[in-house]
């Protein structure tokens, strides 16, 4: 690894979609940017360790469109060992959300379901010093290479249910396979009544009716969102 004066300048390759100005950031830090296609993840900063950054909108908008669960396990089964990070205002952005339960929910789950650190930035400046820091620590003192690890984008029929049964409240991957076991189908599994969710191993009376709750909600109007 180059060192210059005695400090030792890390690498860290970074996904070609992802914000020129991180990118000239990490530059002026002098860190080594290698600028390449990734997937999943946006940033390689250590031997098995991957930055999925993504802004308090984008995230906001994984969670609705049903994106973010599958991407969180994609990048765990692609890297050992990895973190979120959250850019932007979160304080005004929560103010917002019709609902900010769904935020810290999903962050829950993130927390709970994967292990996975969750860091806030509140722009792109502190995002590059976060990717930088974390590059440089690995690298420094463990002494850790940087490669990156690409999983093809392909799931299996049961792999594809299984994300979307986690799309439900404090469901992660263990409890979806459970509940596609006991119902069968995708669809019988969302129309479960809260009796039937009851006679599944895991669930409570509280989470039971949370999901069926969350399934009756009417969906959000623009203003609202």
């Amino acid at each position: 690894m180059p060192i210059i004066l005695g400090v030792v300048m890390p690498k860290v390759v970074v996904d070609l979609r992802e914000s020129r100005f991180v990118i000239e950031a990490l530059r002026k830090m002098e860190a080594r940017v290698v600028e390449k296609m990734i997937s999943p993840g946006d940033y390689v900063v250590g031997e098995g360790f991957a930055v999925e950054r993504k802004t308090f909108r984008d995230f906001i908008q994984s969670i609705y469109k049903k994106r973010l669960f599958e991407q969180i396990e994609r990048l765990h089964q692609a890297y050992p060992r990895c973190c979120l990070v959250i850019e932007g205002d979160i304080e005004y952005g929560l103010t917002s959300l019709y609902n900010p339960q769904i935020f810290w929910g999903a962050l829950a789950k993130a927390t709970a379901d994967w292990n996975i650190p969750i860091i806030f930035t509140l722009n792109e400046e502190q995002t590059a010093q976060f990717v930088f820091s974390l590059a440089k620590k690995l690298q420094e003192e463990e002494g850790e290479a940087v490669a990156v690890r690409y999983k093809p984008k392909f799931y299996s029929r049961a792999t594809r249910q299984r994300f979307a049964v986690q799309g439900l409240p404090k469901v992660g991957p263990k409890l979806a396979d459970r509940l596609l076991k006991k119902f069968g189908s995708v669809r019988r599994v969302f129309t479960a009544t809260r009796y039937e969710l009851l006679r599944v191993e895991g669930f409570g009376r509280k989470r039971a009716e949370e999901i069926s709750r969350f399934l009756d909600e009417t969906y959000p109007t623009e203003n609202e969102k």
